[in-house]
């Protein structure tokens, strides 16, 4: 279920005007394969159109003219463009400069001068008949022919490619494009490996200044033992991350029907998409929509009222007609729309992640899993109570004066582990004299010295209950890097969550450090990031509390893989990504009367209120007061409400 919290009417978000959707417009992809047969007949143009949105309303339209170095016969376009507009739809150009899609998703070969005669020929093919043209993900740059060693030089590979992406999609795509068409515009849409775009040329510090737009790939499929590290909370993060690029440069999000399985990871990369208030949401694509959906056998949790609600599905199609994904998509959208024009500007946790940085790769998708509401930034964010830094901070050579002006202005920043190894003689010792010593240590069991969120703070003792788990033990081993510091008894820093190994020593997992007016924390993130999820209900607790200790909304109590969405006008969104229902609780700052529930109406009242009282008998570590709401989260499924 989704969560969402909500004072009406403040940094409300305006609903987008002229479309079939208050928050959002639709749009689908037609792919060149599709394009070719939608032409010739195959398949029928007026009956796919129908079944497409005989549920789902389209506003908008993709036509592919090349793929697979491969263009479309261009007499037909006009006729095909025609049909569209007739149905009350905008038609725009799509290109995909794919080589082979079969053979290792190879990409053009910008240094090949074929290839680049033939880049620069689609684009004015598009832009002949389109007045917006959306380049699909397969312009990244991937090859090392004998031609790129050569061009290459002595730069590295990631330098050379985004040097050359910067130079073909100025001369390649854009100035041929507008000298054939003034009025084309360009949009470039980014594949989902935002950790990693430089090493494929993909270029988000130049190239957004040069195009008229940017796309974001939402696609995060299946999330276990998938190559590409992919999370579910992915499809909102890497919205957030495009949208800091420049004010309106990201124009929607894209999520295809791959990986759905079961059918419910499609409507939550959907519903991830549009959580983050994207303009446009693009369903890729038009044969892909025409297919029956799968990934129904296991769907334990079937019979129950989840956000997909599949029997609610079936009374939408003709009968004895299978469900298909745009019929998944137009039922996602439309119940999500009911939510959507309710809630503000996405806000969150603000993280620093500078142009081309590496490091800690995705680690703020697996730390969204954890019910922390990221916001990556591309500059730091100086006007944060807390700022969240991983490993990629280190790009920055300015990264620890940054931290010491946060620090001495009376804020707090929050480093992971990665970071702080990173920084190593580099400067971290003048905040706090830590180290990371490349030591691996296993824990299961955890204690608390306090901190922010400690289980034993203000008489709230986290015990454990007959029948459910230890909330201070793991199932298994955790792998953590140790973090040495100062501790016996002079508490330079202080370990706020510790997890002990099997023969009794504690190593931190939440550390603190007092600088100047402000506080420095160290978060130690497992050896596999997934871990992450495997840490008992105490330490999540401490996890999100520290964190998020300048949140208004934060989750309190919930399992991993139940995640927060948080909005500037007060609301917020909670999803249960687990295929089990969640208990949850959430808190939010002051006093607040009740909550009500967007999609039903109903209200719920606030537990009994928490704070004030210090941690084991010392004064001076109290919190400040906030107020409880539990809820059960349906599997795979979301809740909205508003604070009142």
């Amino acid at each position: 279920m989704i969560l969402v919290i909500l004072a009406v009417g403040i940094g409300a978000i305006p609903s987008w005007a002229g479309g079939h959707y208050k928050s959002f417009v639709v749009s689908t992809y037609v792919i060149q394969g599709t394009t070719q047969g939608l032409m010739n007949g195959n398949p029928d143009l007026a009956q796919s159109w129908a079944t497409i949105t005989r549920n789902l309303k389209i506003d908008k339209i993709y036509i592919e003219v090349m793929r697979n170095h491969t263009l479309v016969d261009e007499s037909g376009l006009d006729r095909l463009k025609k049909f569209f507009q007739d149905q009350g739809v905008q038609v725009c150009g799509g290109l995909a400069y794919s080589i082979s899609e079969s053979y290792g998703f190879q990409g053009f070969d910008y240094a090949d001068p074929e290839n680049r005669q033939f880049a620069r020929e689609a684009a004015e093919m598009a832009a002949r008949h389109f007045d917006e043209i959306l380049l699909d993900d397969y312009f990244f740059f991937n090859r090392k022919t004998d031609y790129d060693i050569k061009a290459k030089g002595k730069r590295s590979w990631t330098q050379y490619r985004l040097e050359t992406m910067r130079e073909v999609t100025e001369n390649l795509i854009v100035k041929p494009a507008k000298a054939v068409n003034p009025r084309c515009k360009i949009i470039i849409k980014m594949a989902n490996w935002y950790d990693q775009y430089a090493g494929m040329g993909n270029d988000t510090e130049k190239v957004p200044l040069m195009v008229d737009g940017m796309f974001a790939g939402t696609e995060s499929r299946l999330w276990f033992g998938q190559e590409q590290h992919l999370q579910p909370y992915l499809s909102y993060d890497i919205m957030r991350f495009m949208d800091n690029l420049k004010p309106g440069i990201n124009k929607g999000g894209w999520v295809d029907q791959g990986g759905a399985n079961p059918i419910d990871r499609y409507s939550e990369q959907l519903l991830n998409t549009v959580f983050a208030r994207c303009p446009e949401m693009c369903c890729f694509h038009y044969a892909g929509l025409l297919m029956p959906i799968r990934g129904t056998a296991n769907r334990t949790w079937s019979d129950q009222p989840t956000s997909l609600n599949l029997a609610e599905v079936q009374k939408t199609v003709p009968d004895g007609s299978p469900i298909l994904f745009a019929d998944v998509a137009a039922y996602t959208l439309s119940q999500v729309d009911k939510v959507l024009v309710h809630v503000g500007r996405p806000v969150g946790i603000k993280t620093y992640t500078p142009h081309h940085a590496t490091g800690e790769e995705y680690l703020h998708d697996y730390l969204g899993m954890i019910g922390l509401p990221m916001d990556i930034f591309h500059d730091f964010p100086t006007d944060a109570d807390m700022v969240l830094l991983t490993e990629q901070a280190k790009w920055d050579p300015q990264i620890i004066s940054k931290i010491q002006a946060q620090l001495q202005a009376g804020r707090s920043v929050c480093v992971t582990s990665g970071f702080v190894r990173a920084m190593k003689n580099k400067g971290i010792e003048e905040i706090c004299e830590l180290e990371a010593t490349g030591v691996t240590v296993p824990v299961r069991r955890f204690t608390f010295a306090g901190g922010p969120g400690a289980p034993f703070r203000g008489g709230r003792g986290m015990v454990r209950r007959e029948g459910q788990p230890d909330p201070f033990e793991a199932s298994r081993d955790i792998l953590i890097p140790e973090i040495k510091y100062l501790n016996v008894l002079t508490h330079d820093a202080w370990g706020d969550a510790l997890g002990i190994s099997p023969g009794g020593t504690t190593y931190p997992i939440v550390l603190s450090c007092d600088y100047s007016k402000g506080k420095f924390y160290v978060l130690t993130i497992p050896n596999d990031p997934a871990d992450l999820y495997a840490f008992p209900p105490a330490v999540l607790s401490v996890i999100r509390a520290t964190v998020g200790s300048a949140e208004p909304i934060r989750l309190e109590t919930a399992p991993a893989q139940v995640a927060l969405f948080r909005y500037a006008n007060n609301t917020f969104i909670v999803q249960n990504y687990l295929s089990s229902p969640a208990e949850v609780t959430v808190s939010v700052a002051g006093t607040a009367n009740k909550i009500r529930n967007l999609l039903t109406g109903e209200e719920t009242q606030p537990a009994q209120a928490v704070g004030g009282r210090g941690f084991g008998g010392f004064g001076g570590r109290g919190q400040a007061q906030r107020t409880s709401f539990p809820m059960t989260l349906l599997p795979h499924s979301y809740m909205a409400f508003a604070v009142e």
